[in-house]
């Protein structure tokens, strides 16, 4: 007899000792002197006495309901264990079935007719090895993508099996994997990480055995971090990868999917705006024939509703074009959509060769942030220095007042997108959300507070990944002397530059806007202190990358992530938040973390999604847009591997299980329980056992 059920012995004992005692203390409470009612209290004096029963039949009594009770509990714990006969034998297997779950297993290559996918017909596969299984063979499903998601513990219960893989059939808005049944994602299969968590839970388990259902479509890299021997004790070879997968002792079979191989896809798409014109973008777009004859496509790229390029392309056998589209004006619509569409004849026909099985990676999608030109007030005495290196940015409107025009009259600051105080430091500050660039702020008007001053600092460390810092070297700058900045990261404040640890570049988000203060000053006429910082290639960058910034468009290569992968987002301005909302394509919400501004990222379909930053009342703090492609050549090359070689060894097909007769008991405990349960119930009112 064995025990298969999902409590181990030791926790069984663990509840079964509470339960016990649990049991005896209610017995104890509930035991009291039985009420009787009597016409005349002195004809029934030696019952009111309460006089306790001597002989030793009334105590037995009393004694047997409680083993009676206890008899009945430990039948119905003994059924949880689910007892079996004959899975005792020495040719039962602990079998993982890993069932490749990624993007390739979409293709439509199932049957003649191209309505099955090969993820189908791992199902079906996944259905006769389970069907296979003798008494004594207990099997735990996992389906891998992007990641490596076990579905049920080990069991030999067949229909739950069957249950995980297929679902109940029941519709559900929110995805359950446990009922929703297995479907193939939108990412690449991380086979590696997948094999160690089955390796992992084999560990110390008899003839462990991991089967493989997929198409083989997995990288070399990912194929060859196997290790079949275990390194013995003392042995001095060493380690050639500590990433590699231990399958020692671990028998691994493949049983593979899929016929079709010809695929053309779309294997990367980028797009990024020019550093000079921000209103104007580039798009790179590659695509690749996977098939053994020549291919023609359509090419479709298009701005939201708006067409932007149709062409026909051309493909060899095995060959990859690069196709660049320079200089496209930007327009109100962000989402970019570049799609390969079967090329159709004069007689409305598909050509031969004009489409494939594999749909996922003829769509990509990219992300251009909305742009237009900034409004730059800025608030000087006539510095050619800032003037000069403003000139060089194409995308910006700029005008100048001076600082006695700005005090006479602040609201020429309204409508604006920047203000620059150059060496001055206005009592009333703009209205948000015009952002605000401070050279030299002072007194207690100073958007970051100034605790004192500091000759002649040298500029030692810089936060490199600030958008501000991108590109951007000011160790060799000379300063003659600056302000310090007290920053206080909970009023959403951060330094930029340090001399040693005197902050003197700082940045805040105030609300809606964000600030960047300068603690020295430019050089200009009649000014005592100055910085050469202007003299710089460093200097005009440094304002780009401020403008942009400001703006919220700091990247060139502009959101555009691949599935199955995690990323780091920033979310700019996040001060107090530990996790974001995502929108995903589909519409299906979830939650990530947020750690130090930045969010992970993780996307499990293509196309677009919103990262959201919220306060407790709902409010959103941050938020971003991205997009996410398949961009995988393994993934697109979808011809399938018949044969499959793991770390050296080629894999062979499972072998059929030893069939084992066996019995469930718990049944014949749950019925014996239900018998005594009657029993007591009769004896008790009879005034049997009481």
């Amino acid at each position: 007899m064995n025990f298969t059920g999902p409590l181990s012995l030791g926790i069984w004992t663990y509840f079964a000792i509470g339960a016990a005692a649990l049991a005896v203390g209610a017995y104890i409470i509930k035991m009291r002197r039985r009420r009787f009612e009597v016409p005349f209290v002195q004809l029934w004096k030696r019952v009111l006495e309460q006089k306790d029963a001597t002989t030793l039949w009334k105590q037995l009594k009393r004694l047997i309901s409680l083993l009676l009770m206890l008899l009945i509990l430990g039948l119905i714990l003994f059924a949880a264990l689910d007892p079996t006969l004959g899975v005792t034998g020495r040719a039962a297997r602990s079998v993982v079935i890993l069932i490749d779950s990624s993007g390739s297993m979409k293709t439509l290559d199932g049957d003649e007719a191209g309505k099955k996918s090969r993820m189908d017909i791992a199902k079906e596969k996944a259905d006769t090895l389970i069907d296979s299984m003798g008494g004594g063979d207990v099997a735990m499903i996992m389906k891998v993508d992007g990641q490596a998601t076990p579905l049920s513990r080990f069991t030999n219960d067949k229909a739950m099996l069957h249950k995980l893989i297929h679902g109940d059939g029941v519709k559900r808005k929110e995805k359950n994997l446990l009922l929703d049944g297995i479907d193939a994602s939108d990412t690449p299969a991380d086979l590696s990480r997948a094999l160690g968590a089955a390796a992992d839970a084999l560990r110390d388990r008899k003839n462990p055995l991991i089967v493989l259902i997929s198409d083989g479509a997995f990288p070399e890299t990912q194929l060859g971090l196997v290790s079949w021997e275990k390194p013995k004790p003392g042995d001095s070879t060493p380690v050639k990868n500590l990433a590699a997968v231990d399958l020692s002792g671990i028998d691994v079979r493949y049983m593979p999917v899929g016929k079709r191989g010809d695929n053309v896809g779309i294997v990367a798409f980028n797009v990024r705006r020019y550093i000079a014109n921000k209103a104007a973008y580039e798009v790179f777009i590659e695509i690749q024939n996977f098939g053994q004859e020549p291919a023609k496509r359509t090419l479709n790229l298009q701005n939201g509703d708006t067409p932007v390029d149709t062409r026909t392309i051309e493909l060899a056998p095995g060959q990859r074009v690069r196709h660049i589209y320079e200089k496209l004006p930007a327009s109100e619509d962000n989402e970019l959509r570049a799609a390969l569409k079967p090329l159709v004849g004069p007689d409305g026909r598909i050509v031969k060769n004009g489409s494939d099985a594999f749909a996922l990676d003829d769509i990509a999608y990219a992300l251009l942030p909305a742009r237009k030109k900034q409004k730059v007030l800025m608030v000087t005495e006539d510095n050619l220095f800032l003037e000069g290196a403003l000139l060089v940015y194409d995308n910006v409107d700029p005008t100048k007042i001076s600082p006695a025009e700005y005090n006479a009259k602040p609201q020429l600051a309204d409508g604006m997108d920047v203000v620059i105080f150059d060496d001055f430091t206005p009592e009333v500050m703009p209205p948000p959300p015009a952002s605000l660039l401070y050279f030299h702020p002072t007194g207690d008007k100073s958007p970051i507070p100034v605790r004192g001053q500091l000759s002649n600092p040298r500029i030692t460390e810089i936060d490199e990944e600030h958008p501000v810092m991108r590109w951007v070297t000011m160790s060799d700058v000379y300063t003659d002397k600056s302000n310090v900045f007290v920053v206080d990261p909970r009023r959403g404040e951060s330094t930029i530059a340090f001399s040693v640890r005197d902050p003197i570049i700082a940045a805040k988000r105030d609300g809606k806007r964000k600030i960047l203060a300068f603690g020295f000053s430019l050089p200009a006429a009649n000014r005592e202190s100055a910085t050469d910082l202007p003299m710089r290639v460093a200097f005009p960058m440094l304002l780009v990358n401020t403008l942009d910034w400001f703006a919220g468009d700091q990247a060139d290569l502009l959101t555009t992530y691949p599935t199955g992968q995690r990323q780091r987002i920033p979310l700019d301005g996040v001060v107090g938040a530990s996790d974001a909302e995502v929108a995903g394509p589909d519409g299906t919400i979830t939650h990530t973390p947020v750690i130090d501004g930045l969010a992970t990222f993780y996307g499990s379909r293509v196309g677009f999604y919103k990262v959201a930053a919220k306060t407790t009342d709902g409010k959103v703090m941050a938020q971003i847009k991205l997009a996410a492609n398949l961009a995988s050549v393994s993934e697109s090359d979808i011809a399938p591997s018949t044969s499959l070689t793991l770390g050296g060894k080629k894999l062979q097909a499972p072998e059929a299980f030893a069939l084992t007769p066996t019995q469930k008991l718990w049944w014949y405990f749950v019925l014996l329980a239900i018998a005594l349960i009657v029993t007591e119930w009769i004896t008790y009112h009879r005034r049997i056992t009481v």
